[in-house]
């Protein structure tokens, strides 16, 4: 952890990190603390309500700083399909380089957790549906009605953290540069079809 973060940020990064490695349940406190390096009583003084808070609010702010990458990824991009395909090939990349451990994915804990936090589940909700927004904000910038908008943005995110979950499984990243290869197709006809209608 780097030294000019403070406590709360290293215990943040921390949590997130771990969580992404080894799940909501494999992750204890102390090793949160541990990893952090942040002194053992920073974490109750930041995160009152423990472990459940603390995943919380690390998922929220990973969420949304992921999700500003995606709007600002996706801004002013002249074709969507070929944007969407560049931004799956790029989270391939990084999941390669982690070994198929990380990609700033939040199904693991929601698997996990939706039917026993409600805390959780609706911070994970907020968090897809702040990607879903993204995407979809450029798709309407390029005509598409709000409704199919939605639409394709949903496909897009369930196509990217179900890829995740398959490249996780088998230590590689073919099935999501699959899912991207398809999406750009996909994409495409949508377009075509959209702008016949116009």
């Amino acid at each position: 952890m780097k030294n000019t973060m403070t406590a709360r940020e290293r215990l943040i990064q921390a949590t997130f990190e771990l969580l992404e490695r080894q799940g909501y349940h494999g992750t204890g406190l102390n090793q949160i603390i541990k990893e952090s390096g942040a002194p053992k009583g920073s974490l109750y003084y930041y995160f009152p309500n423990g472990k459940e808070e603390l995943v919380s609010r690390a998922i929220g702010e990973q969420g949304k700083a992921l999700a500003d990458r995606i709007r600002r990824a996706l801004e002013g991009v002249q074709d969507p399909a070929e944007a969407v395909y560049s931004m799956m090939l790029h989270l391939a990349e990084k999941l390669e380089q982690s070994k198929c451990t990380k990609a700033g994915s939040f199904a693991a804990v929601a698997l996990e957790t939706s039917n026993t936090s409600e805390m959780l589940r609706e911070t994970i909700n907020k968090t897809y549906d702040a990607f879903i927004s993204a995407i979809q904000g450029m798709l309407l910038a390029h005509g598409f009605s709000e409704a199919r908008a939605v639409q394709i943005a949903t496909l897009i995110t369930a196509s990217m953290e179900g890829a995740v979950v398959l490249c996780r499984t088998k230590k590689s990243t073919e099935p999501l540069r699959h899912i991207a290869q398809e999406m750009k197709h996909l994409l495409r006809s949508a377009i075509a079809e959209n702008d016949a209608g116009s």
